[in-house]
């Protein structure tokens, strides 16, 4: 036999080994009718919550933004579970039938069972899940807080203050004015 067809056989014995045994270690494809395992963390989305302008002299009387963690929608008027108020709609507090809590941990590691260890909360605010510069008009998140929320049965939602865009001053009438957009991570629970 010439050496080249007894490299060619070699060669392709080589690689029927080779088949057989990636083979047999392959992961067994499950029916086309079972549920996957989910073996990694649930999703979750990031929400721009819009702003609203409003003086930084009457900080109490920032408009509102209600916002439902569900669906994403956001209303001036009572909806959803949480609402964002207060200096450039940057306080959260959750809306009644709703609780908060906080845990120090990162939102990918977060599930419903840190319910119980959460720390309670009413609401929060600057210097507690964000600061304010108001020499360079920035607001920046505290890390790694993650905010649960949820109700008498326990956690439904976790989310995390990522950032803050499309900061504004304006002067209106000699009164200034700030808006800014709050950017949350949503996950369910």
């Amino acid at each position: 036999m010439n050496s080249n067809i007894k490299t060619i056989l070699k060669s392709a014995m080589a690689v029927t080994v080779l088949s057989a045994a990636v083979y047999a270690v392959l992961p067994k494809q499950l029916p086309l009718t079972e549920s996957l395992p989910l073996s990694h963390a649930k999703a979750s989305n990031n929400i721009t919550v819009v702003g609203q302008w409003a003086s930084i002299v009457g900080v109490n009387n920032w408009p509102a933004v209600y916002v439902n963690l569900t669906t994403g929608s956001q209303s001036l008027n009572y909806n959803g579970q949480v609402v964002f108020s207060r200096f450039a709609n940057a306080t959260l507090s959750a809306n009644p039938g709703f609780e908060l809590r906080t845990v120090m941990q990162d939102i990918s590691s977060v599930s419903a069972n840190d319910w119980l260890s959460g720390t309670p909360v009413s609401s929060l605010g600057n210097n507690e899940w964000y600061e304010f510069d108001l020499s360079t008009i920035s607001i920046w998140p505290i890390q790694p807080i993650t905010v649960l929320v949820g109700n008498p049965s326990g956690a439904l939602y976790a989310l995390k203050l990522n950032n803050f865009s499309d900061i504004q001053q304006r002067v209106i009438n000699g009164e200034t004015q700030m808006k800014a957009d709050a950017i949350i991570e949503v996950k369910a629970l």
